[in-house]
């Protein structure tokens, strides 16, 4: 879907945009075959991680060994996080390896006012959108990369909102140190680029040496740049690493404008939305796969692709440049609109021969008549580099113990790989962060397909919830256990273990706050009855419990309840939900589904009219709008009212309206996909200018907390009887 961008105060119409060779060589090509993508579980990421995939991947086996003892370590992003009175500042909690597992001895907290880190802490920024891993300056001892996707960059002396940044800070004996601690952005010298509003530079991140001199280089996503006059078209930025870290020096950008790459920029394909580095052919130096979830195929929106570059000693390279998707000759599934392809990537070598395959979430695919149940795609690695010979496709369905797939599942939305039986072939975690659990709706679950010598192998897999024997946390509705994903060997035994977040969890009486379960590898499978769970209220770790802290990644949730925005008693089914809405996450479409044909849209909340856009008519790309502001700083925002069907109502900017208030009549104006309301929640980084050249608000998204809901959050394919909170 694509919002046009709108100035100050009311208008009636807007521009249209498309929406949405040592021996510390050797010891890190040991580590890469563990090794296969870093989360930041942030795990969002969570740190988990190292070469890893964005939105929620892993770091795989000894990967994140901040301090060189041999065992992985842990790094959670807590992009929620409060600093002082700074809502969201956003944090990130270390966990380091011990011979028993994860253990809160010496772990640490960092965010932008910490003694000795870079940058200063702002309202909003996300410090802890994403992590990676990766030894930068090539002392044996894993640094740490730190999206910060909504940091503000000056650019002469004018702040860049959601320009977006990343931290890093490097290993030691001791573990992270800021010593040396720096800011990497679009500003920094020698970067290719330039910081542009809501570029969001951070958003990924996935670490691996792509020119093999021995130290790891950063690839950084940032979805949100415009390329070649089309919005949200999307960059990747490439640092490498030097005997003092990274620096701008020789960075390199990457998008579908470059020469070489496949493809064509367009508005809404958001390429580095999700990145994982692995060795595809096993020359030695890493490739990058980087996803485009919201690239168009046969007219088609959102059927989403990955594009993947190779390595050399001169670093990453155009040649031999490849695109992956379902529409590739020998790739099996069905392309379709809104399948999120590339969602979710990341590498690991499931066969066991020595070169990494790549897995690919497409958590929209439908599984036959079930919508939105989510597959992954795997391609395996080869001397020629992926090739589609032998690709599988793996589905709910198609693993025999992980039950049946459910509309809404999104299955494949996160995804990390690691070897937890020793077999010397990785296994794929998938996450299923909305899978319903004896009746809990989006508590979320973890599948594992497990490795062999002819790959993944579909008769013998796991699934594990909060529902399963042994594993801690309470089971509920909206906890979302499988949002990221990170792999690591925390006990050094030689297995690698499991971290998955549950960031919706309730930590006593603070919802949201979030938690991360840990499951240590055997020589079968994960398991359950030595499970660990860390929060901010775990006994001896850093910081405090607060609601929608989201420890373990993701979005903040609205400070404020949001009512279904129809009149009450229509029934509404929610087409795409905070997850899997494309080509940007955190906003919701729903349509009406009781006798119609005209459905009222209202007002979610009280709080007082900003911006109208009215005028648009069919047939136009430009849609119609309403913004709200609410007293809390939080504004909603609903897309695509029929033409004039909220001027005719007599509203107008300043207007005070109250939840339930008719703003309009539900519409197709604009590039909609058929009548339906589009709805997001943000908090605005600038209320002088607080709007996009897209059409979304400029600021930190937020999942709308829906009253009335189980557990206040919508979930895609379900239907809802709108009444007030």
């Amino acid at each position: 879907m694509s919002e046009p961008s709108v100035g100050a105060g009311y208008r009636t119409g807007a521009t249209p945009d498309d929406e949405m060779g040592s021996e510390i060589r050797m010891q890190r090509t040991t580590m890469r075959a563990l090794r296969t993508a870093a989360v930041a579980l942030v795990l969002a990421g969570a740190v988990l991680g190292a070469p890893g995939a964005a939105t929620a991947t892993g770091i795989a086996g000894p990967a994140c060994d901040f301090n060189g003892d041999g065992r992985s370590d842990l790094a959670v992003g807590v992009p929620g996080e409060s600093v002082g009175t700074l809502d969201s500042a956003g944090a990130v909690n270390v966990l380091y390896g011990s011979a028993a597992g994860v253990t809160a001895t010496g772990n640490q907290l960092f965010h932008q006012d910490s003694a000795g880190v870079d940058g200063v802490a702002e309202a909003g920024d996300a410090f802890g959108s994403d992590t990676a891993c990766g030894d930068f300056n090539g002392d044996g001892r894993d640094d740490l990369a730190i999206g910060v996707s909504h940091e503000s960059v000056d650019v002469s002396a004018n702040a860049v909102y959601d320009a977006g940044a990343v931290n890093i800070l490097y290993g030691s004996t001791g573990g992270l140190s800021t010593t040396g601690n720096h800011v990497l952005h679009q500003a920094t010298p020698g970067v290719p680029e330039t910081p542009e509003r809501a570029d969001e530079f951070g958003t990924a991140l996935a670490a691996g040496d792509f020119n093999g001199d021995g130290r790891d280089d950063l690839a950084v996503g940032a979805p949100g740049e415009n390329v070649a006059g089309a919005n949200q078209t999307g960059t990747v930025t490439v640092f490498y690493g030097t005997r003092t870290g990274l620096s701008g020096s020789g960075s390199q950008d990457w998008n579908q404008a470059t020469s070489g790459v496949e493809g064509d920029p367009e508005g809404g394909e958001q390429l580095g939305a999700a990145l994982a580095a692995g060795d595809f052919n096993g020359d030695g130096e890493a490739d990058l796969a980087m996803g485009t979830p919201g690239e168009s195929i046969g007219g088609e929106a959102w059927v989403g692709s990955v594009n993947v570059l190779y390595g050399s000693a001169a670093g990453l390279s155009a040649a031999g440049d490849q695109v992956w998707n379902q529409s590739t000759t020998g790739v099996p599934g069905n392309w379709e609109a809104g399948d999120l392809t590339g969602t979710a990537v990341t590498a690991g070598d499931f066969d066991g021969d020595g070169r990494d395959d790549l897995a690919i979430g497409s958590p929209g695919e439908d599984d036959g008549a079930i919508r939105d149940a989510g597959a992954v795609n795997v391609i395996y690695g080869a001397a020629s580099g992926l090739t589609a010979a032998g690709s599988q496709i793996v589905t709910r369905n198609t693993l025999l113990l992980s039950g049946l797939a459910v509309a809404g599942d999104s299955f494949g939305s996160a995804l990390a790989a690691g070897d937890f039986n020793g077999s010397g072939h990785d296994e794929l975690a998938i996450g299923i962060p909305r899978a319903t659990v004896a009746g809990n709706v989006a508590a979320g679950a973890v599948a594992v397909a497990f490795g062999s010598p002819l790959g993944l192998s579909l008769l013998t897999s796991q699934v594990v919830s909060q529902g399963t024997l042994g594993v801690e946390g309470l089971l509920e509705a909206g906890d979302s256990l499988g949002y990221a994903l990170g792999t690591g060997d925390f006990d050094g035994n030689g297995r690698g273990d499991l971290a998955a977040a549950a960031p919706g969890e309730a930590d006593g009486t603070q919802p949201g706050a979030g938690a991360v379960n840990v499951l240590y590898g055997s020589v079968l499978r994960l398991l359950t009855a030595n499970d660990q769970i860390f929060s901010q209220n775990t006994a001896g770790i850093e910081g405090v419990a607060s609601a929608y802290d989201r420890f373990g990644g993701g979005p903040g949730v609205s400070t404020g309840q949001y009512r279904i925005g129809y009149t009450t008693g229509t029934r509404v089914t929610v087409t795409r939900d905070h997850q899997s809405h494309s080509p940007s996450r955190f906003r919701i479409d729903m349509v009406g589904v009781n006798a119609g044909p005209d459905y009222q849209i209202v007002a979610a909340r009280t709080g007082t009219i900003r911006y109208i856009v009215d005028g648009n008519a069919e047939p136009t790309d430009d849609n119609n709008y309403v913004w709200i502001e609410h007293a809390d700083g939080e504004w909603s925002k609903y897309t695509h009212f029929q033409t004039n069907s909220v001027t005719s109502r007599g509203h107008q900017v300043g207007d005070v309206v109250t939840a339930g208030t008719v703003l309009g009549l539900e519409g197709d104006v604009g590039r909609a996909s058929g009548e339906h309301l589009h709805f997001e929640v943000a908090v605005p980084d600038s209320t002088a200018d607080p709007i996009s050249g897209g059409g979304f608000i400029k600021g930190l998204d937020r999942i709308p907390q829906i009253c009335g809901v189980p557990g206040n959050v919508f979930l895609q394919g379900q239907t809802y009887t709108a009444a007030p909170c």
